[in-house]
């Protein structure tokens, strides 16, 4: 499998994307029963696993990178790329600003925040760390808060909401969203366990409308593993994580990751 150079931006070392690769070393076993809690500023764990073998695979290091304690900067961090670069490509496969948008794993990043600001303001986020939660909410600040308070969908709304949930059983009704920005999200998930991983992932499919799209910026899942949690009948691939550009020319590369994209086709989940 191929992945990108690594980029300054990135939250990973260089040799992250091989730690976990089942030809070189085995992955940490995940207690199916333990709640599990989603993040893309990837804060997303598996309960407090202190003994994680790498440091994204622990919570204390969320909790203490948003409570200001931490060896990042817990104002703000934007994972892999910036609004700026991630734009060309956002505004081609979400066209509409009515779009019910997902943010997992919001954290620190003021991605989501340019993204309201640019006209998608249907957005709903959530952290796996109430750190996190409260560090974004002071990012979004209360004015661009309105729709935080309603019924499960932010469907309504014209503000953005900002909740702690659990990515492998998301408190939304099936169909919710029209569009999931993944910025790191399911890299983290992906550190805490295969199983995690697709529990996570059957919860996109389930909560993403057909005819939604996901967009997930990626350098750690195996690409082969992307492929096999979003493939046919439910899902249509539009970016395979290679080389890419925008309408007016910006390249994929300019992400600090690899960029894959697909469209939800089906209703039902088997």
């Amino acid at each position: 499998a191929a992945f990108a150079i690594h980029d300054a931006r990135s939250p990973f070392p260089p040799s992250y994307p091989y730690l976990f690769h089942p030809s070189i070393s085995k992955r940490p076993s995940v207690d199916s029963s333990a709640p599990f809690l989603g993040a893309v500023a990837p804060s997303v764990v598996v309960d407090d696993n202190e003994d994680a073998a790498v440091k994204f695979g622990r919570k204390s290091y969320w909790d203490a990178m948003y409570d200001g304690t931490g060896d990042r900067p817990s104002d703000s961090y934007s994972w892999y790329c910036s609004w700026k670069e991630l734009s060309p490509f956002w505004s081609e496969l979400v066209p509409s600003r009515e779009a019910r948008v997902l943010v997992p794993g919001v954290g620190n990043d003021v991605c989501p925040v340019k993204l309201y600001d640019a006209g998608w303001k249907r957005i709903t986020a959530f952290d796996y760390s109430e750190s996190g939660v409260r560090r974004s909410k002071i990012l979004f600040g209360e004015k661009r808060l309105d729709g935080e308070v309603g019924e499960e969908d932010n469907s309504t709304g014209n503000g953005a909401r900002i909740v702690h949930a659990d990515a492998r059983d998301l408190p939304f009704s099936d169909g919710s969203f029209d569009a999931i920005l993944d910025k790191g999200t399911l890299d983290a998930i992906d550190i805490a366990g295969k199983e995690s991983f697709l529990a996570a992932a059957k919860e996109f499919s389930r909560v993403t409308a057909p005819g939604g799209v996901l967009v997930c910026i990626s350098s750690v899942v195996l690409p082969e593993d992307l492929y096999d949690a979003f493939a046919p009948p439910l899902w249509d691939m539009i970016h395979d994580g290679g080389l890419a550009f925008a309408p007016d020319g910006e390249a994929t590369i300019d992400l600090g990751s690899e960029l894959y994209s697909w469209r939800r086709t089906k209703e039902a989940i088997s």
